[in-house]
């Protein structure tokens, strides 16, 4: 009896540590940091480009300047734009198959890239081009289909390279 009673009082307390484990917590985000990269326009002015995420790994375009005075610019919800992303790292953490994971402000998962007219989840077979300074870079088109924070995770052949979190505005 003595048994049973100790097996029982064990088997409740695990299964409150595991519901306790399992209790939705709110992830709080906070907005990556921006970071410049120097640049020379076609007319040859020296300016920067104002990308966001983390300097040094990963990040992508949203916005330029003249050199200190580079403007970000806000990204809409619901408008499909074109974004030049940046990476520093060796050929084999930044080459292959690229993919975006996008959770909203209410943790749902969504496609953000966007080839053509359909919304994708990853472009095949990108390859290691330098870029402004990066090891590689990609374009992409993305489109996040509310505002608020949104984090994303960036995917190289499966294997998480990097997040960053981004502010998407009303339209």
């Amino acid at each position: 009896m003595r048994n049973k009673m100790i097996m029982l009082i064990s088997v409740l307390f695990l299964m409150t540590l595991v519901g306790c484990n399992n209790i939705d917590k709110k992830e709080t985000r906070e907005v990556s940091s921006t970071f410049s990269l120097p640049v020379t326009f076609g007319d040859g002015t020296e300016g920067e480009y104002l990308l966001i995420g983390e300097e040094g790994k990963v990040g992508f375009l949203v916005g330029s300047g003249k050199k200190g005075e580079a403007v970000e610019v806000p990204i809409i919800a619901n408008k499909t734009n074109k974004y030049m992303w940046h990476f520093w790292g060796d050929k084999d953490s930044i080459s292959g198959d690229f993919k975006v994971v996008g959770t909203d402000k209410e943790g749902k998962e969504h496609p953000v890239l966007v080839s053509g007219n359909d919304t994708v989840w990853r472009y095949s077979n990108t390859s290691i081009s330098p870029n402004n300074g990066a090891d590689s870079h990609i374009p992409s088109n993305m489109v996040f289909p509310t505002s608020g924070l949104w984090k994303l995770e960036i995917y190289f052949n499966d294997k998480l390279f990097g997040e960053l979190v981004i502010n998407v505005e009303e339209s």
